[in-house]
């Protein structure tokens, strides 16, 4: 019941608010933050809260008894897992988490097509962050905010709340589109991991 009235109050704020965006996330945040939910699930198995030998021996079973994760991808050190049927073309996602004593707290992401063969040759950068959006909408829930950038030089941003996760969308530089997924509940990373 607590949940059901939250989402009713939440959704009243995106439909009669006139503020801006920023505006709005930051009113979505304050109140997903004080409703105290979890969701702790990140994509392929993966959670805020694990532990860091449990990721690195899950990780280890994926790669060798599942081959679904590898390490390489665009940043080599981070692991890469194929994204199939998930976005309008073969695309796979590069990812590495931080810890936080001793548990995961945050995720980064590469997403990016996947030796696609695009009709005409090329594809809009902008195609690739709308599928990823799409596919965000539909892992995390809708709707991812979009937070325009002040500055004509930097690129707009898609962001969603939903208790203590937060999923923030945004072009790289490179042909990639970065996630990056909070745990806002949790302390900041430690050196020691």
């Amino acid at each position: 019941l607590k949940v059901g009235c939250l989402l009713v109050v939440i959704s009243s704020l995106f439909y009669r608010c006139t503020d801006s965006p920023e505006a709005q996330y930051k009113a979505l945040e304050k109140a997903e933050r004080e409703s105290g939910v979890r969701y702790d699930s990140l994509f392929k198995g993966l959670y805020f809260g694990m532990k860091h030998q449990e990721f690195r021996d899950y990780c280890y079973h994926k790669n060798t008894v599942e081959h679904d994760f590898k390490m390489g991808g665009p940043n080599t050190s981070w692991l890469e897992s194929k994204l199939s049927g998930e976005l309008s073309y073969p695309a796979a996602i590069n990812f590495y988490p931080v810890f936080a004593d001793g548990v995961i707290t945050e995720m980064n992401a590469l997403i990016y097509y996947d030796n696609a063969v695009f009709k005409g040759g090329s594809f809009d950068k902008d195609s690739l962050l709308h599928d990823v959006v799409a596919m965000m909408e539909r892992w995390y829930g809708k709707p991812f905010l979009k937070i325009k950038s002040p500055y004509a030089f930097k690129d707009d941003i898609y962001v969603s709340v939903r208790g203590n996760r937060r999923v923030t969308v945004y072009p790289a530089q490179t042909p990639e589109v970065k996630v990056w997924i909070v745990d806002l509940f949790a302390k900041g990373p430690t050196k020691d991991q």
